[in-house]
């Protein structure tokens, strides 16, 4: 278990001792691990000081706080609550008090949803509170339009929120009514302007507004995800107005969040090019136009539907508010508040009379793409929002870059309206202006992908190399993104984060980018629009000039082939803002030529005006930007709120089932496997085993007995060969040395872990007839045997036991084709699961050639139970699946001269043929290793095999075991590929079950600082050393098989000698 921890000395650096006043670790110990065992260590990592830190002694005497609650080190475990990762410790005091601490305390919010200072939540507890640029002002904005001390806003005993204006500069409004110093009622909802910055009144949502989340004991917390993440349930039947868009063309998207009633999402329409573009009367809450002409750009749709038509790209079905039919949104508040003059004086108490304003359940609903405000309380609930967005939601990776204000047909006013660009549209996304409020935007956008999204779909790949800036300055500008579970490597990358601040870190993620690139590099596979790449996605922020023109022609090349992939570029360009001094155009051309992929970007979005609080959001044709755009105010958020809303992602993780996963991307083939981390039994318990059995019960693809076998590792993830779905036979071909055995081991341990032994049997066959008689010889398939499901093992060098063993496999064919009858195995399996649901009759109880007796004779004595025998007697089905395993065909289709076995071995060989034809109808299945070429090809196993694996020929390494090859840089035995029978082709290197288990001695608890430079480096990795005298892992699941089936009380399936 490793978690990451901030330890922070409230007595601050000690440079004397070489201390810091906050530090970063990284915490490796066991799960249960109690805190004393650490403490002493985390003392010393910000205090300088060896041993326990100032208060001395052992652990137990090291004073540690989560927030203002003293930890006890011997009944806190690391890993969990709030031990999880991302936490942070105060030494020796307690800390200050949080931002934002128990949010349900007041019942009122003041939420700061948009602007350039955007994303705060204050708790409105009563009394009076300013607003302003000041640090003086309890709500201190980073807005260059706010005064220092702008408006003020009164709560009241009862509940009641006013506003007034403090003689400000530019001035405030509230629904787009003027606010002076008399106070003005401020709504639950309504819309208070000052500068660039937007406010809103909120009722608190309470603990209902929380999902689930259940500790998983090792630092992370598991949350459920829905259970359809497309699915929008806020959408509604209900017809709106049209509403008209602003004057001018515009780029890229733009769109409303929802504002008062609930409407019904249709697709808006976009205007040829020089048109003003206009909204569709049905999408009100769907602003967006997109590049729907004249379109060529890699990561555009074409689109030649007539521009009254609508658009080919759907908005998110409705988690906003309709818009108001008549009037603007001050003019309903007051119509719905019955009053008409809103300015009262501030010496009467003009809220007596009148009740707290009830606001329609639809004017809750969540807007369509939430504000700053609402995600961080979504990460910190976590809230019902959290990774809503899966691969099929209309507005997978949208983003609002701002506001803008539009207008209804009739003319009110829409205030706040956002502006979104979608990466599946554009392909790559382009951000320029001045470092700190590109920061605040990239940081706004970023925020809004890793709470939408999942970290199983989407992935955030940081490349800031740029060598203009100092490395520290750009660790510490992006250690915030860090924490987000979204930048830890899930498809197999060799880093510990997906961050480069160097060329070298750089190169080895783009690297990692195009191979994935590579691999869909079919035309075809590539549909643009929200239709597209169905994911996991990934978003790569290229934070200036990568440097050198290798790194930049393969970014560059990402951002031109990547969406064909699910790869998305988020280019960064730190230029002066557009203003008349410079030119959109110059700005556009200043940023190309600081970092050369924005050139590459399909959307891109220039921060304007004198203090760089607005946007430019324009479209990109080859020929450049198309058009002046669409003007926002810029949506930005500060890094302390980015860190607070990442350590509050940090610990989460989604908790799906498997089959709810998303596809995984290709990445290459491991050096050396271990089967049980394949097959996810890494702590192979009875437990486990049964739950996978009780799935397997109620597969209704696998009638009879499931038959999955698991071989290894693959490009994306474990390669699984099934029998049943894609068999019946397999045939593993391969070279001496090569891994067969090995493989045939694997493919036993993984069947034995599918299925209980009571409904599919194997029989082993060794082939050589020198298997276990002498030293060095070899094991063969003899160290599976202890696995329940086995029930027989023939070795190839006793002529009459094998002579018996070809007549059983012969009869136990003739009896499974009598029950089938004209039927199949499946069939047969379905018609009796039908007849088990009927009241059985009493059959005859004779005796005879498989008839026994269902109840004893008659006697004296009295039957409490008569049933039970019965009972018992139908527990195990009497057709289980039949998987025969062959070692080394070749030994018996042309055995040695001077064999023991040879007189029988054509008599072995016949019954295998008879399998290979008639199995697939009778339930029996065939696993066969070979040699390649020679007689065997020519065989009925090998004819009739539709799964094959061949395997790569043994390296010259000089390691003598799959650990030491694998230090050595060479892959471990069993590496080869897996043909499907649909002609699919996949890499695999085989599972190694017979490696004994990994030593445990040296997992003792460490702390180390964490050095965020270096996270883009490969990780240092120890050799594993296996334990001499331990057990092996196929051991260990023979021991949990065996439990587990005397648990379930199976039977096993008759031996045939």
């Amino acid at each position: 278990m490793q978690i990451r921890l901030t330890v922070v000395d409230p007595q601050g650096a000690s440079p004397r001792r070489g201390g810091a006043a906050t530090r970063d670790v990284l915490v490796t110990a066991p799960a249960g691990t109690e805190l004393a065992a650490v403490a002493p260590a985390l003392a010393s990592a910000v205090t300088g000081e060896s041993g326990a830190g100032r208060d001395g002694g052992g652990g137990t005497s090291v004073a540690l706080y989560a927030g203002t609650d003293r930890l006890d080190p011997r009944r806190h475990t690391l890993g969990e609550p709030p031990l999880v990762d991302g936490a942070v410790l105060s030494l020796g005091a307690p800390a200050a008090p949080e931002p934002h601490p128990e949010l349900d305390d007041a019942p009122t919010q003041l939420h700061v949803v948009a602007g350039p200072d955007a994303g705060g939540v204050h708790l409105l507890h009563g009394g009076r509170i300013t607003v302003g640029r000041s640090a003086d002002a309890d709500v201190p904005l980073d807005d260059p339009d706010v005064s220092r001390l702008h408006c003020a806003v009164t709560v009241t005993a009862e509940g009641r929120v006013s506003v007034a204006d403090l003689d400000s500069t530019n001035g405030t409004t509230l629904d787009g009514a003027r606010v002076t110093d008399r106070p003005l009622r401020f709504p639950a909802g309504g819309l208070l302007r000052l500068g660039e910055s937007a406010l809103r009144v909120t009722p608190s949502a309470g603990p209902g507004a929380r999902v689930r989340s259940v500790p998983d004991g090792e630092g992370c917390v598991r949350v459920p995800l829905g259970e359809d993440p497309d699915a929008c349930p806020w959408d509604t039947p209900e017809k709106t107005p049209a509403a008209t868009a602003p004057d001018g063309p515009t780029g890229h998207a733009y769109g409303t969040a929802g504002r008062i009633g609930a409407e019904r999402v249709e697709r808006a329409a976009v205007p040829e090019q020089g048109r003003a573009p206009r909204i569709e009367s049905r999408a009100p809450d769907h602003l967006t136009g997109g590049y729907r002409e004249h379109d060529t750009h890699a990561g555009h749709r074409p689109d030649d539907a007539h521009p009254d038509e609508p658009a080919t790209r759907k908005g998110t079905p409705l988690r906003g508010t309709e818009m108001p039919r008549r009037r603007g949104i001050g003019a309903w508040a007051r119509k719905l508040t019955g009053g008409r003059d809103e300015h009262l004086p501030a010496e009467e108490a003009p809220y007596a009379e009148a009740a707290p304003v009830a606001l329609p359940d639809a004017f809750r609903r969540p807007e369509t793409w939430p504000d700053p405000a609402a995600l961080l309380l979504t990460a910190l609930g976590p809230g019902p929002r959290l990774w809503e967005r899966g691969p099929g939601h209309h507005e997978a990776l949208a983003v609002r870059l701002g506001t803008a204000d539009r207008t209804v047909p009739d003319g009110s006013a829409l205030p706040a309206v956002p502006v979104t660009a979608a990466l599946r549209e554009a392909g790559a996304l382009g951000l320029a202006g001045p470092r700190p409020r590109l920061a605040g935007l990239a940081r706004a956008v970023l925020a809004q992908l890793a709470a939408l999204h999942s970290p199983d779909l989407l992935e955030i790949v940081l490349i800031s190399a740029d060598r203009a800036r100092p490395v520290e300055e750009r660790a510490a500008e992006w250690s915030w993104l860090g924490w987000l579970p979204h930048v830890r490597p899930g498809h197999g990358q060799d880093c510990r984060l997906l961050l480069a601040y160097d060329r070298e870190q750089a190169a080895a993620r783009t690297g990692e980018l195009l191979r994935r690139v590579e691999s869909h590099s079919d035309p075809a596979s590539f549909r643009h629009g929200p239709d597209g790449h169905p994911g996991p996605y990934t978003v790569v922020v290229v934070d200036g000039d990568p440097g050198g023109s290798a790194l930049r022609e393969d970014v560059a090349r990402l951002a031109v082939s990547g969406p064909r992939a699910g790869v998305h570029v988020v280019c960064l360009a730190e230029t002066v803002p557009a203003s008349p001094a410079s030119p959109l155009m110059e700005t556009y051309e200043a940023a190309c030529s600081v970092t050369p992929t924005f050139r590459e970007c399909g959307a891109v979005a220039l921060l304007s005006g004198d203090v760089a609080t607005a946007l430019r959001l324009m479209r990109v044709a080859p020929t450049g930007p198309v058009g002046p755009g669409t003007l926002a105010a810029v949506d930005a958020v500060s890094p302390a709120w980015a860190e607070r809303f990442a350590r509050a992602l940090a610990p989460l993780r989604p908790d799906a089932p498997d089959e709810d996963r998303h596809t995984r991307v290709a990445v290459p083939l491991p050096l050396s496997a271990r089967l049980l981390d394949e097959l996810g039994l890494a702590r192979a318990t009875p437990a486990s085993l049964m739950a996978r059995w009780a799935d397997a019960a109620d597969d209704s693809e696998s009638l009879g007995g499931r038959a999955r076998a698991v071989l290894g590792a693959g490009p994306r993830g474990p390669v699984t060969a099934d029998l049943v779905t894609d068999g019946p036979h397999l045939l593993v071909e391969g070279p001496p040395g090569s891994g067969r055995t090995e493989l045939l081991r694997a493919v036993v341990a993984s069947l034995a872990a599918a299925e209980r032994p009571d409904r599919l049997g194997m029989v082993l066959i060794d082939g050589r007839d020198g298997v276990g008689t002498a030293a060095g010889a070899g094991e063969g398939l003899r160290s599976c045997t202890d696995i329940p499901h086995v029930t027989t093992h023939l070795i190839a060098n006793d002529p009459v036991r094998m002579r018996e063993f070809a007549q059983s496999l012969s009869a136990e064919l003739k009896r499974r084709a009598e029950l089938v009858g004209l039927t199949d195995f499946a069939h047969w399996h379905t018609a009796h699961e039908v007849s088990g649901r009927m009241v059985a009759q009493r059959g005859p109880g004779g005796r005879g050639p498989g008839n026994g007796d269902l109840e004893a004779p008659p006697s004296s004595t009295l039957r409490l139970r008569p049933g039970a025998a019965r009972q018992q007697t139908e527990a195990a089905p009497p057709l289980p699946r039949l998987v025969v395993v062959v070692d080394d065909l070749d030994a018996l289709v042309s055995p040695a001269l001077g064999s023991p076995g040879r007189p029988a071995a054509g008599s072995v060989v016949r019954a295998l043929e008879a399998v290979a034809r008639e199995g697939e109808r009778l339930g029996v299945h065939l696993v066969t290793a070979t040699g390649t070429g020679g007689r065997t090809a020519e065989t009925e196993p090998a004819r009739r095999a539709t799964l094959r694996v061949t395997l790569d020929a043994p390296s010259g390494g000089r390691g003598t075991s799959p650990a030491e090859r694998g230090a050595e840089g060479e892959p471990a035995p069993g590496r080869g590929v897996l043909a499907y029978p649909d002609g699919r082709v996949t890499g695999v290197q085989g599972g190694r079950v017979t490696g004994r288990i990994p030593r445990t001695a040296t997992q003792r608890p460490t702390v180390l600082p964490l050095d965020w430079q270096r996270m883009g480096d490969p990780p240092t990795r120890r050799p594993v050393r296996e334990l001499g005298n331990g057990p092996t892992d196929l051991a260990l699941l023979a021991s949990a098989v065996e439990r587990a089936a005397r648990q379930v009380s199976a039977g096993q399936v008759p031996s045939l000698l």
